[in-house]
């Protein structure tokens, strides 16, 4: 992605595992082509279910992969053994964290829980179950079924008070000494007037759907109010404004979620309708002005 933004073709993907997509890949329209979406006026995650946004959660993977050095925590694969785990990914959308660490570790078992059914129908490994469940309706798995629980980028995802149900639910069935891994984000509030405009815009969106935009600042003591022991929280901070391969592709993912995000922000940052497509541009291009935007990412691990 260069100076100016483009749907209509692909940077290079920083990874093996990214591959340029064909031309039409970013073509459709928010919430409306593609696979189904989600109905912002009605349902928590306020995010559609279109081609874009999967392509970008499945993208996003794979940077957050390199930011953190790995998909799960030193601190877990230290004391875990991942050769014959059994693990949850709840919330996991299209699968592609729950697949990726699937083929890292064959003698484990996977299952990925959602809301939507993302998941790939014909390729997936063979230790890979998911299941279409809402989570705030109970974890359909005994207690003490898993060894790790993954949860990541859930703050779009439920509200504010029912972060303890989930937790409980997630505290119930992992097995004695079992592991958490949570990685969620911040909202934008360092950059230049027209990036924090944009950023509060969405904080306020956020609250005002009832959720909790500052849950990623705080996710060790949420964790700890949930009777886990906190076993690490670490921060990662993405500089808009660098032009290494890390960097672009979060500002891609950063521009994607906001595009997926018109229907609940576009009043509030004042351009409707076909006039986003100029916010998003102009978005893009001050994000990489002075002085820096940053945005930061937040994984906690915790232990029952």
């Amino acid at each position: 992605m260069g100076n100016k933004l483009s749907y209509q073709s692909r940077k290079k993907r920083i990874n093996e595992k990214h591959h340029d997509t064909d031309s039409n890949t970013h073509t459709s329209s928010v919430c409306t082509s593609g696979r189904k979406s989600s109905h912002v006026s009605t349902t928590t995650y306020w995010f559609p279910n279109h081609n874009d946004e999967l392509d970008r959660l499945s993208s996003q993977h794979f940077a957050l992969k390199i930011l953190f050095e790995g998909n799960i925590s030193s601190h877990i694969l230290n004391r875990l053994n991942m050769e014959n785990s059994v693990v949850l990914d709840l919330g996991c959308g299209p699968g592609t964290w729950l697949m990726d660490v699937a083929t890292e570790f064959p003698g484990s078992q996977f299952y990925g829980i959602d809301i939507f059914d993302l998941f790939p129908s014909n390729i997936r490994p063979a230790n890979v179950t998911f299941q279409v469940r809402d989570a705030l309706e109970g974890l359909p798995f005994p207690d003490n079924t898993f060894d790790l629980v993954n949860l990541r980028m859930f703050i779009i995802s439920i509200k504010a008070n029912e972060w303890p149900l989930v937790l409980k639910e997630i505290y119930r069935v992992l097995k004695p000494g079992g592991f958490i891994q949570c990685c969620e984000c911040s909202m934008l509030e360092r950059g230049n007037e027209f990036v924090l405009k944009a950023g509060r815009a969405f904080t306020e969106s956020v609250i005002d759907r009832e959720q909790d935009p500052y849950v990623a600042h705080k996710m060790d003591k949420t964790l700890q109010a949930a009777d886990f022991n906190i076993l690490d929280f670490e921060t990662k901070d993405i500089y808009f404004g660098k032009t290494d391969a890390l960097n672009k592709e979060f500002l891609w993912d950063i521009v994607m979620i906001f595009k997926s995000a018109q229907p609940v922000i576009e009043e509030r940052v004042g351009y409707t309708g076909e006039d986003y497509e100029q916010f998003l541009e102009l978005f893009n291009a001050n994000l990489q002005k002075k002085p820096d935007a940053i945005w930061t990412f937040y994984r906690c691990v915790g232990q029952k």
